[in-house]
């Protein structure tokens, strides 16, 4: 039957609740389409999802996302789809927020689920350039090192600049920061930012969180510019309201921002669905979203037939995945940063 039969089968009483068209969903699962229609059809579910908020402002990020990665597909052939993934990695979140964390007592927002789950990509060109960079300063380094030269290598160094700060005069590492402190979390966000611009490299997961936040506050700026702890409407009718900025928009970026940190950011304290559930929901769906991911190896990425989940009656995730390999990857990614007492990645039987 495949994965996304079993997702849609179980979540389809509950789309509707988070700005999903039963209909839309299901041909999106089930349709053969080439890429760039996948594509195309997942930003246009992206926007739908978002209208009901007023925050369809971002699909420019997601556009921005589909073009870069649809372009650099030759310059960068490693490169995985990070738009379609988008959308099933949100799907399966709410296949697991609902059958796994909301039974459990650790129920994620699902308002900071459609933030978190659809934009924690949105900053991967930024680290795809970085690696078109180095492909070119390689050749030219190579050249060097042919000729006999014993010149310095030549490097690019990405640097973001203004990125970090919002309209209103805040930080938002010092927001991301107090977020990532309220759930228990050793991660010092000023350092972690510090290291990408100092090693020269991008991290999309910080980028996506700057990017998401600095794009939603223009918006909080426009409506609500003395940041009022009450309901300021827009002419549509949308509140900007600064505690939903405060107590949804924050903690949705927060989780972005760790999601892809490196495992020694994870050390001493694991995400969990007890400590902070809508990072352990992010960074768990976004690992187990496996299947119809192209790459260079397979074009058209592992078939969703090879991968089946399932939630057992005494309330533990198990995840199968019919290639070894695969699943000691996608293991190791969960054990690098999450509590995973009650999930299980196996081969079938």
């Amino acid at each position: 039957m495949g994965i996304n039969i079993e997702i849609f089968n179980a979540i389809k009483g509950v789309l509707e609740d988070y700005g999903c068209s039963g209909d839309r969903i299901k041909r999106f699962l089930t349709e053969r389409r080439g890429f760039s229609k996948r594509q195309a059809d997942a930003i246009s579910i992206l926007e739908e999802i978002m209208m009901a908020h007023g925050k369809q402002e971002l699909r420019g990020h997601v556009n921005e996302l589909a073009r870069v990665e649809h372009g650099i597909r030759e310059l960068e052939p490693r490169a995985r789809d990070h738009v379609v993934h988008a959308l099933l990695s949100f799907l399966l979140g709410i296949y697991i927020n609902e059958k796994f964390m909301i039974p459990l007592g650790h129920g994620v927002d699902k308002f900071q689920w459609k933030l978190a789950g659809l934009f924690h990509d949105v900053g991967y060109p930024a680290e795809t350039a970085r690696g078109i960079l180095h492909q070119f300063t390689a050749q030219i380094n190579q050249i060097k090192h042919n000729i006999g030269s014993t010149a310095p290598d030549v490097f690019f160094r990405l640097t973001p600049v203004g990125i970090d700060q919002l309209t209103n005069g805040s930080s938002s590492l010092h927001l991301i920061q107090q977020q990532l402190d309220r759930w228990g979390l050793a991660v010092d966000v000023n350092l972690e930012y510090r290291d990408m611009i100092d090693s020269g490299r991008m991290c999309h997961g910080i980028m996506s969180s700057l990017s998401v936040l600095y794009v939603i506050d223009l918006k909080y700026q426009q409506y609500n510019p003395h940041r009022e702890h009450q309901p300021i409407y827009d002419p549509s009718g949308i509140s900007w309201d600064q505690s939903y900025f405060e107590n949804d928009v924050v903690p949705a970026c927060s989780a972005i921002f760790v999601h892809n940190l490196q495992s020694r950011c994870f050390n001493n304290v694991a995400m969990s669905k007890q400590r902070a559930p809508l990072a352990f929901l992010l960074r768990l769906s976004d690992c187990l979203q496996d299947w119809n991911r192209p790459s260079a190896e397979k074009p058209r990425g592992i078939s969703q037939c090879k991968y089946t989940i399932d939630i057992t009656t005494n309330g533990r995730i198990v995840f199968t995945v019919d290639d070894a390999a695969r699943r000691q990857k996608i293991m190791e990614d969960l054990e690098a940063s999450l509590d995973i007492s009650d999930i299980e990645v196996r081969c079938p039987l």
